[in-house]
């Protein structure tokens, strides 16, 4: 049976890595590009990943099935384009992660510092206590072999949650950590009071009967709670 192939336009970054490496664990033909070399590109070809340094119309596979692109892909990108030429489905990486979630209970560690810690720490306890969970995290871990994604074979995906251009509301988690609201990401957004409103809406995206965890010593989470 032949597997199905999925490409990631800009594989190098944090995220799209751990992503790819996901769809490496579940039986996929996994390739990719980015525009220069770097260690985590080199850790994905020792896997197994093939990966092109440059972007080019002719880097997508034939017969690929979805290709995803990072954020930091602008909309002309040559194989973003030859993808739509093609007809194969497009999805960014939140937009892709936003479908991976579907599949587990969903653990989303969200803020605008500390996550990296707190999803490794969550991460690591779920394990000791033996639920194996499914990891995608903005950073490398010595307890994951140096790697950025754990593959479980348990109900739950423990998912670092970036604010940037609003990509964690592509999620729909059943449990939410929220550490912190910050002036931040202030190229993307106008003000405190639209980050604020950002937050507010991947609350509620949580699902019914989930569970939320807010920072109590955080000031700007704290003007949240009567909004909830």
């Amino acid at each position: 049976m032949t597997k199905p192939k999925v490409h990631f336009i800009g594989i190098g970054g944090i995220g799209t890595s751990a992503l790819a490496r996901w769809f490496l664990s579940h039986n996929y033909n996994v390739s990719g590009s980015d525009a220069s070399p770097s260690e985590i590109i080199s850790e994905l070809k020792k896997q197994g990943i093939r990966v092109f340094i440059g972007h080019q119309a002719k880097n997508l596979p034939r017969g690929a099935n979805l290709a995803i692109f990072s954020a930091a892909v602008p909309i002309n990108n040559p194989e973003r384009r030859q993808a739509a030429k093609l007809g194969i489905p497009a999805k960014s990486y939140a937009e892709a992660v936003g479908d991976l979630a579907k599949q587990y209970k969903t653990l989303a560690i969200a803020g605008a510092h500390g996550k990296s810690t707190t999803t490794a720490l969550l991460s690591l306890i779920l394990i000791k206590a033996g639920f194996n969970p499914t990891v995608i995290i903005g950073t490398k871990l010595k307890e994951f072999g140096n790697s950025n994604f754990c593959n479980g074979r348990g109900d739950y995906l423990v998912l670092e949650a970036d604010e940037y251009s609003g990509s964690f509301l592509n999620y729909s988690p059943f449990a939410a950590i929220i550490l912190n609201i910050d002036a931040e990401h202030l190229d993307y957004y106008k003000n405190l009071r639209v980050i604020k409103n950002v937050f507010l809406k991947f609350i509620k995206n949580i699902q019914s009967g989930g569970i939320l965890v807010l920072n109590k010593d955080d000031k700007n989470l704290s003007g949240l709670k009567n909004k909830i």
